[in-house]
């Protein structure tokens, strides 16, 4: 029954870890951030759901660092029973070295007690021995001496070569253990590699559902102070400033891959939601790329890394912006930001998996800049909570050059 439950659980977590790739390459996994709630005492409930996932993420992380203790703990004492399994094949290659001395003991022992009794010149002739008795008597104290001779060497040899036989055999067996042994130990290792793996994910989606948990109560903390109550409107409590346009949220950059559909690892076309801008240092700052609210930050997911959404109003029009991969946030839900504000660092190389950080969406310093029409995880006429719609609604970022040619101002 564990090994059904441990391979449905693997099944569950490759699904989950398969996500970000090919549906929310900026989401978070597991448990969204993709908050329903139109009021306050709905983002609650959301975060009481947070705190439940995590309970269940921390009991499967246990329940499999558990089965990892013992899977090694068998592999331990396989190997404990192959090392007592060699010393027990050199016990019986002793034995039968022993049994075969023995023999060779036993036939010389018979020739001495054959001279002895001068049953033999040499040549063992039992048979000139009886009949060269002298009485009926002696004759058959002589034969009855041959018999008993033979019996005892009859029985000394077969014992013996019984015993070696028994001791070959016994070595047969124990090199068929071994060998189970070995497959049992393989199987476990390997076993135990993909626990490792699953574990890996566990902790993963942890530190995803505790970046969440952060933004959910920031989400509460912010909108505490903008709302007049628990039960009004979110869509109510907030307005966006407007702005004219677009600026770039670097100064300085370099389109590394376009906004649009582009080829995958896979051999596949995907649609990539932003433009990919290249060409500075982690640390660099990251402008708003318009005015607008913070409406989401998403911190340290495994695909997408620290992630900052704001909401923007363009020429009366409703939009979000994106930006991930980013090595530090500096604003916080709520915040009022113009295209002024620094609103974190340029990230995406450190942070990369490759160089033992928590983004596998990411192989290189750069940002992740994106478009879409509405308010993402927001209210009213223009907000939606769907992270497909969110992709629907993409557009290109526009007044950027060519791919691979740099600007040097905004």
């Amino acid at each position: 029954m564990k090994k059904v439950i441990n391979y449905s659980f693997r099944i569950i977590l490759s699904i989950l870890l398969l996500i970000p790739y090919f549906v929310e390459p900026f989401s978070v996994m597991a448990a969204s951030n993709n908050s329903k709630a139109t009021t306050i005492a709905g983002l609650r409930k959301e975060l009481e759901a947070l705190k439940k996932q995590k309970t269940d993420a921390e009991k499967n992380k246990k329940q499999t660092q558990s089965q990892i203790n013992k899977n090694k703990q068998d592999v331990e004492n396989a190997r404990k029973e192959q090392e007592q399994i060699a010393q027990d094949v050199v016990d019986a290659e002793e034995k039968i070295t022993k049994s075969n001395s023995d023999i060779e003991k036993a036939k010389t022992d018979i020739n001495e007690v054959l001279k002895y009794y001068q049953l033999s010149d040499n040549n063992n002739e039992f048979i000139e021995y009886i009949m060269g008795a002298s009485t009926p008597t002696d004759f058959i104290m002589r034969a009855q001496a041959v018999s008993q001779i033979s019996e005892y060497y009859k029985d000394k040899i077969d014992t013996l070569d019984k015993l070696i036989k028994a001791n070959e055999q016994l070595k047969v067996d124990l090199a068929n253990k071994n060998v189970e042994l070995d497959n049992k130990i393989d199987a476990t290792s390997k076993a135990i590699s993909k626990l490792n793996d699953e574990l890996d994910s566990i902790n993963d989606i942890n530190e995803d559902i505790n970046s969440q948990i952060k933004n959910q109560q920031a989400l509460i903390d912010y909108y505490k102070t903008v709302c007049s109550s628990e039960t009004q409107l979110l869509s109510s409590c907030v307005s966006v400033a407007a702005s004219t346009g677009w600026l770039k949220p670097v100064v300085k950059g370099r389109i590394n891959s376009r906004w649009g559909y582009r080829g995958s690892i896979l051999g596949t076309s995907t649609f990539h939601n932003a433009h990919d801008i290249g060409g500075n240092k982690e640390g660099t700052p990251v402008y708003a790329a318009a005015a607008g609210t913070v409406a989401a930050l998403t911190r340290r997911s495994t695909c997408g890394g620290n992630i900052v959404y704001i909401h923007n109003n363009v020429k009366g029009k409703a939009y979000t912006t994106q930006y991930g991969h980013l090595l530090t946030i500096n604003v916080k839900v709520g915040d009022k930001v113009t295209v002024n504000t620094v609103i974190g660092t340029v990230g995406g190389g450190s942070t990369a998996s490759k160089n033992g950080g928590y983004d596998r969406c990411t192989t290189g310093t750069h940002l992740h800049f994106g478009i879409s029409k509405g308010y993402y995880l927001g209210g009213g006429a223009n907000g939606y909570s769907r992270w497909s719609k969110f992709i629907a609604n993409s557009i290109e970022p526009p007044g950027y050059p060519k791919t691979g040619v740099f600007w040097y101002s905004r």
